[in-house]
């Protein structure tokens, strides 16, 4: 009985720890992220949309109420889902696999690095296919106006294939978690081949979130495994901000070689004044954006949702025609049209808060975001006390939360792999769980 006491007592001074580090809460973090944004989206006067980016401000106080809702109805559904969640007992069962069965584990994590360097070695094969050279690369390096263009267009992604990149997603999380009960070498350089490769991604093929994708989750893992463990970590809510700080230096490389050298070295007074400018530029632009398209084509103009289910419209195989052969028409090129017409397509996000208003209508967007914001939170819980399932998405999922002022991540078709995998993980570790203390595959961890 003493040993059962002292259990549960260690069990919630763990959530506790983890509970005080304030931004891994979502409706935390995300009521502060899009109070910031809708601020600054709503108070920059019109002209300085025009001279800065170079389009109209459609936001105004008729409208912006469209743009606060969804965010009141996420909060709705995080305070519901801390309500339900405070009888949720915690689970052992992630950590005694970690422990007792790291075959198990160290075999996912080959896995999911296997498919990842595959999935690079076809976009590198890809691209020298399409005429990428090293003189290209240099030129990159060495400032050459639009050389980063050249790059990009020598790269044509294959659907299924290149996509074998987002396995890095799972696989970082996983080997963080493991990093905690096997310190051994060679899974450090592991992750840190992996972080290169996605450096190189996110500078030069300007994926900025596949930075995020590896950067968020394993920060994620690293501080809250910290707090499980008991060990403090000075100032770690200040670790946001600082994170703001390198996230605007990294975003300021990767526009230097993409934008600045090629037009706006001439246009802006200071390379800093450009980059703060344009940062906080897409996300503000973006919620102008989605203000302007339902504004401009209304609510649940959509017979079929696009945006929130985009992964079914990309999966592999599915024509790039079919919604336009079901419904007779093509979502994006009407988007794409509107934007050219009426915005400006260098700032094209369309902000994730306002994309279910086309799929979903003014009441069903509001619904749906209560839902959103519930099963987040439910994440959120499932991820502090322990779950197999909450330990694994919610690292990721919290890059999605962070995402949705530019767009809706959660339906992407770069997320669709990530959270099956998971899931299978989740249900094989849960199936032969009674198993794991003596289960092994033939040839996987013998001796280990």
């Amino acid at each position: 009985m003493a040993n059962n006491n002292q259990a549960k007592s260690t069990q919630v001074t763990t959530i506790e720890n983890v509970q005080r580090i304030w931004w891994l809460n979502p409706t935390v973090i995300f009521a502060i992220l899009m109070t910031v944004i809708l601020i600054g989206a709503y108070y920059i006067p019109a002209d300085s949309y025009v001279s800065f980016y170079r389009v109209n401000k459609f936001i105004d106080p008729s409208n912006i109420i469209y743009s606060i809702l969804p965010v009141c109805c996420f909060v709705i559904g995080g305070a519901l889902a801390f309500l339900a969640g405070r009888g949720t007992k915690p689970s052992q069962a992630f950590s005694e696999v970690m422990e007792k069965k790291d075959s198990f584990i160290k075999m996912w994590i080959g896995l999911l690095f296997g498919f990842t360097m595959f999935g690079y070695a076809m976009w590198f094969l890809v691209m020298l296919r399409g005429g990428f050279s090293i003189g290209l690369f240099m030129s990159v390096l060495s400032g050459e106006p639009g050389a980063i263009y050249g790059i990009k267009e020598s790269f044509d992604n294959v659907a299924g294939i290149t996509s074998f990149t987002n396995f890095s997603i799972p696989f970082v999380i996983l080997t963080s978690y493991y990093l905690f009960y096997n310190k051994k070498k060679m899974y450090i350089w592991m992750l840190a081949l992996v972080f290169v490769l996605t450096m190189l991604r996110a500078v030069f093929f300007l994926e900025r979130l596949a930075i995020m994708e590896f950067i968020v989750p394993a920060a994620v893992v690293f501080f809250s495994m910290r707090a499980k463990l008991g060990r403090k970590t000075p100032f770690v809510g200040l670790y946001p901000f600082i994170g703001l700080i390198a996230l605007v230096g990294f975003f300021g490389v990767s526009e230097y070689f993409r934008s600045w050298l090629s037009y706006y070295v001439n246009y802006y007074p200071s390379f800093w004044e450009f980059i703060v400018t344009r940062f906080f530029g897409y996300y503000v632009t973006a919620i102008n954006t989605g203000t302007l398209y339902f504004q401009h084509l209304g609510f649940h103009w959509l017979p079929f949702p696009s945006s929130t289910a985009e992964f079914i419209w990309k999966f592999p195989g599915v024509p790039d025609t079919a919604y336009e052969s079901i419904y007779g028409f093509e979502p994006q090129s009407v988007i794409n049209n509107t934007l050219a017409t009426m915005g400006n397509p260098e700032f094209n996000n369309p902000s994730g808060l306002l994309q279910p208003y086309s799929d979903y209508g003014f009441s069903g967007a509001l619904i749906f975001w209560v839902i959103v914001g519930f099963f987040t939170g439910v994440l959120y819980t499932h991820f502090k006390k322990g779950h197999t399932f909450g330990m694994m998405i919610y690292p990721i999922w919290l890059v999605g939360v962070l995402e949705i002022p530019r767009y809706f991540y959660f339906g992407s078709g770069r997320f669709f792999p990530c959270w099956i995998i998971i899931l299978a993980f989740t249900f094989i570790l849960h199936y032969n769980r009674k198993k794991l203390t003596s289960w092994r595959l033939k040839g996987v961890g013998a001796g280990d």
